[in-house]
């Protein structure tokens, strides 16, 4: 915040440098009172005494995703991911997403948690996809399409491919991957299951065609810059047209 504040001294009528202060400022004003709670890989700020059982009860949750997850990708990172678990009136004031959405990661993880403990599953799944999330910005913070980026998430989350599988099943229609390479914000709610279902169908196929390392390797070469048709097709061993021919078929 200082350094853009002091940015808006040399440009003062910069719309992005206001905007991004203002949003900074409400966080600030709403994190000043959290308290916080450590895991052996997460730190959890929360709103006071009253959330302290809920906090305690997210830091088992997200070491137990860190521990399965990392599992099943082998992939263990050591950094500390920072977690923000706010009031749903908080978490629309600072994200400002869409209504349907359930949790952010912007590098913190961000999610609502009114009647969390009375809905521990929501909950465990929420976080788990936010954690995913942060694995792979963790990897790759540019070049990544979100269906690469969302469709890990779901499948990783507890019972998250049967859902997606549920919602492709029941679609008339689908679109392709090339529809949903940048987020899904914007769309309407329904809109948005199915994209986040199509890629995690699509996530699935990719993991078993090489495995999880490929995909790793495959963040990796995004995060260089290298393109990500080209990374795909030398990762993964089908070209990415193809790939997609494969899944609009299933």
């Amino acid at each position: 915040m200082a350094t853009y504040e002091a940015a808006l001294k040399l440009v003062p009528g910069d719309t992005r440098l206001t905007e991004k202060v203002a949003e900074w400022s409400v966080e600030a004003r709403s994190e000043s009172r959290f308290a916080e709670t450590r895991g052996v890989h997460f730190r959890v700020l929360f709103d006071g005494p009253v959330d302290q059982a809920l906090a305690r009860r997210a830091v088992e949750m997200l070491e137990a995703a860190y521990l399965r997850i990392g599992e099943a990708l082998s992939l263990y990172p050591a950094q500390s991911v920072e977690v923000v678990l706010y009031t749903s009136q908080q978490f629309r004031d600072i994200t400002r997403g869409p209504s349907w959405v359930g949790g952010v990661f912007d590098g913190r993880i961000r999610v609502p948690v009114k009647g969390a403990l009375d809905q521990r599953d929501d909950l465990a799944r929420v976080l788990a996809h936010e954690y995913v999330h942060a694995l792979v910005g963790g990897i790759a913070d540019r070049g990544v399409p979100a269906w690469v980026n969302e469709g890990l998430a779901v499948v990783l989350e507890p019972d998250g491919l049967l859902r997606a599988e549920r919602v492709v099943a029941s679609a008339r229609s689908r679109p392709r991957l090339a529809e949903l390479h940048t987020g899904f914000g914007g769309l309407p709610e329904l809109r948005a299951q199915l994209a986040y279902a199509e890629s995690a169908v699509a996530a699935r196929a990719m993991l078993d065609v090489r495995g999880p390392s490929a995909v790793v390797m495959l963040l990796r070469d995004l995060a260089a810059g290298a393109q990500f048709s080209t990374a795909f097709h030398q990762r993964i061993g089908v070209r990415y047209e193809e790939f997609q021919d494969q899944i609009a078929r299933r």
